[in-house]
């Protein structure tokens, strides 16, 4: 594998130039998002945002890797909360990469629009939170760990674990979790 397959978040070449020493522009990922920046830097200080919308744009195809889901291409992409791997057959296909998710975290259904799943995702702060990933068509968030545990007051499908308590997010009903037996 080349390093642009073992990581296609790093920095990636483009043909643009820069304007201020005519060397190579490089994209690069910040915390406000992707943009161009100069190869020289520290000599050259030049960057530009690389799109002044919320839209998502294909920076890089990835060449020898296929879609789980429909065997089409996969990019890399940049879109309002930064770059992403996904299916470029979007939106027949919605596949993307979910690398935000904790390792001993499982996914649990939405309950609000029953179709996607909450997944852990991190503000621009670092702090994590729990949303669906059908986002923008719901918009379903939790700033605590979801439990795929229905609530015994309201019948919400989820609630979530903060401080050995389980709270449902729905009625605010919370129960105490027993210690775990060894």
């Amino acid at each position: 594998m080349t390093p642009d397959q073992d990581n296609p978040f790093e920095s990636t070449k483009t043909k643009e130039f820069c304007s201020k020493c005519n060397s190579e522009l490089t994209i690069k990922t910040g915390s406000s998002g992707a943009f161009l920046a100069c190869v020289t830097y520290p000599v050259c200080d030049y960057t530009r945002a690389l799109s002044q919308s919320s839209e998502v744009q294909t920076l890089k195809i990835l060449d020898d890797v296929c879609c789980p889901e429909c065997e089409g291409d996969l990019a890399v992409k940049t879109g309002k909360f930064g770059m992403f791997i996904g299916c470029l057959n979007y939106p027949d296909c919605s596949f993307t990469v979910k690398d935000d998710d904790d390792d001993d975290y499982e996914p649990v259904d939405c309950p609000l629009c029953h179709k996607g799943e909450l997944h852990m995702r991190a503000n621009k702060k670092g702090k994590s939170f729990y949303a669906c990933d059908q986002y923008p068509k719901c918009d379903y968030l939790l700033n605590q760990k979801p439990i795929a545990v229905k609530c015994d007051e309201c019948d919400w499908a989820v609630m979530t674990e903060h401080n050995n308590e389980l709270h449902c997010p729905n009625c605010n009903h919370h129960v105490r979790v027993p210690p775990k037996a060894d």
